[in-house]
């Protein structure tokens, strides 16, 4: 069995004036997503409060697009939907096979042409893996992560996982969260004047949209030994060469995402200022240690997260090596006073880019 290595990373991100994840147009009105968020005030009371979030499907989106556009330049195997960015991964083996005639598919692909109408009662576990097998690899994308496809049903949980990106507690406790509606207008008063009587769609016409500002907080995490791993019989699918390049992807694109902070919609119009604050990393074996909410304050999201590896290295004796980017002194200086004497547990890394963290949790969960 391949020895279980397990990344998690808690990031905090001041953004201002975004509109990365929209949910539905109300007339003119163009709303961000929100969520509810429950505080605990004191024991046995909570309050709840409303404020922006940008959703994990949005957050799983973008990663799997740096991840599409890195496999195919490096030449991995990259399915023809998911280079499209529209990962809708095998879900339907008889829509692969009745669009065959129009798309090139690959030879792992067509051997799946083959179970396309077959009956429930028709699979067993030797189809079902047949078939992970063959998606694993045709794309990387599905490797990584995951698929479900209706014959059988055939299952791949994602070897990443994403939290909702929101506001951190003490922000919402203290009010320093934002939401508001910005007017806008297609400006054409001409084209308006000259518009037919039948013609109903104004050409010049207002509109609002909805924009957040928060310090928002999430976790990605990322199951490195179960790339190019059944998930049936739980042995490798690839050669070991491809399965190392494409552990090196799964990093590098979360680096290109995380880095460029092109990720979210309107773009075009609304790119946000986005300015990390911190992002505190672990590396674990033989265990899957997942850091601390970041939602918490930043002292206490630092401070429970070392405690919580000390112990478990302690009780467990499975290896948890923790990172920490800032690049702000004074958060550094905050964050060692805080963990005291166990300031040598974390490994801080201060620099003008986190690509330098993303590129040394690689270096230590490839090793």
């Amino acid at each position: 069995m391949v020895k279980m290595v397990f990344v998690s990373m808690g990031i905090r991100m001041l953004v201002n004036v975004e509109a990365l994840n929209m949910v539905e147009s109300v007339g003119n009105v163009v709303r961000h997503r929100t969520v509810p968020i429950i505080i605990r005030k004191s024991a046995g009371e909570y309050i709840m409060r409303w404020g922006p979030a940008i959703s994990g499907e949005c957050l799983a989106h973008a990663y799997q697009s740096y991840l599409a556009e890195l496999a195919t330049k490096e030449g991995l195997n990259t399915c023809y939907w998911c280079k499209k960015n529209e990962f809708i991964k095998h879900f339907d083996l008889s829509f692969y096979e009745k669009t065959k005639g129009s798309i090139k598919y690959s030879a792992d692909e067509e051997v799946l042409f083959n179970y396309a109408n077959y009956k429930r009662e028709d699979f067993n576990i030797n189809i079902i893996s047949e078939i992970e097998k063959r998606i694993i690899k045709s794309c990387v994308v599905e490797d990584i992560g995951g698929f479900l496809t209706v014959q059988g049903p055939t299952k791949r949980t994602s070897r990443f996982q994403v939290s909702y990106a929101i506001p951190t507690y003490d922000t919402v406790e203290k009010g320093i969260v934002a939401l508001d509606h910005q007017f806008m207008v297609r400006y054409a008063p001409e084209a308006e004047t000259r518009r037919p009587e039948d013609f109903r769609t104004p050409v010049q016409a207002p509109y609002y949209p909805q924009i957040g500002s928060a310090l928002y907080a999430w976790i990605f995490n990322l199951e490195v030994s179960g790339i190019g791993i059944s998930s049936v019989s739980g042995e490798k699918v690839l050669e070991d060469n491809e399965i190392l390049k494409r552990k090196s992807i799964a990093f590098d694109a979360l680096a290109e995402m995380l880095d460029n902070k092109i990720f979210g919609a309107k773009l075009t119009r609304f790119t946000p200022f986005i300015d990390y604050e911190l992002i505190l990393a672990a590396v674990s074996r033989d265990i899957k240690f997942v850091v601390s909410s970041p939602v918490l304050s930043l002292k206490q999201f630092v401070r429970e997260t070392v405690d919580r590896a000390v112990k478990v290295k302690e009780t467990t004796k499975a290896e948890v090596r923790l990172f920490m980017w800032c690049k702000d002194e004074n958060i550094e200086s905050m964050v060692k006073d805080e963990v005291g004497g166990l300031v040598n547990v974390v490994e801080v890394l201060r620099t003008n880019s986190l690509r330098d963290l993303i590129k040394r949790v690689k270096e230590v969960s490839l090793s």
